[in-house]
Formats: C-alpha cells, sequence, structure tokens
C-alpha cells in the first residue's frame, strides 16, 4: 500500500457515503468523522444538510460519531468484502453510533 495509490482509492469510496446515508435521519448540522486509520488514510467530515448528507472541508467543532477503520480492511468495507461483525471488531466508533 502507498499513499499515492490507495488514499485516492479511500477517497472515491468514502464519496459514495452521502448517497449511502440518504435514509438516515439526523439533526441538521450533526457530523460523523470517518477516519481511516494508517499512512495512507485520512478524515473526511459526513454533515447533515438540510435534507441530504455532504462531506466539509472545515473540522467542525462538534463531531456526533467518530468511526475509526484501520486502512488494513477499509477497501473491503466499502466493497463489502468483510462481514460486518468482523468489521465493527476491528474498528472503532465514538459518540452516537445511532446515525
Amino acid at each position: 500500500m502507498t499513499r499515492e495509490l490507495y488514499h485516492p482509492v479511500l477517497d472515491c469510496f468514502l464519496r459514495g457515503l452521502p448517497h449511502a446515508y440518504r435514509g438516515v435521519t439526523a439533526a441538521t448540522g450533526t457530523n460523523i468523522l470517518i477516519e481511516i486509520s494508517g499512512e495512507c488514510g485520512g478524515t473526511w467530515v459526513l454533515s447533515k444538510n438540510g435534507p441530504g448528507w455532504r462531506f466539509v472541508c472545515e473540522s467542525p467543532e462538534a463531531i456526533a460519531c467518530r468511526v475509526t477503520i484501520p486502512q488494513e480492511i477499509a477497501w473491503r468495507v466499502f466493497t463489502k468484502g468483510i462481514d460486518r461483525n468482523t468489521a465493527r471488531a476491528q474498528s472503532t466508533t465514538a459518540g452516537d453510533a445511532t446515525g
């Protein structure tokens, strides 16, 4: 894994989250921080904005939930190449995990 190649792949996978979250009900302004740990990863903030979700560039002060996924399994999480329970066991969630 190299940052030059893997980070853009992760970024592409994460771009599908606003669509995946379209049915998730949350108050406007709710922010979810997604971190892919490791040198190839990074952080993204998904924010509820009116009727939908979008990514924000600035890191907001209030984060409702923080999800950290190891870079070694991240691609498998986004391509459904790992079962949910195994992914949860290897990832961490802090805050309100319902939204």
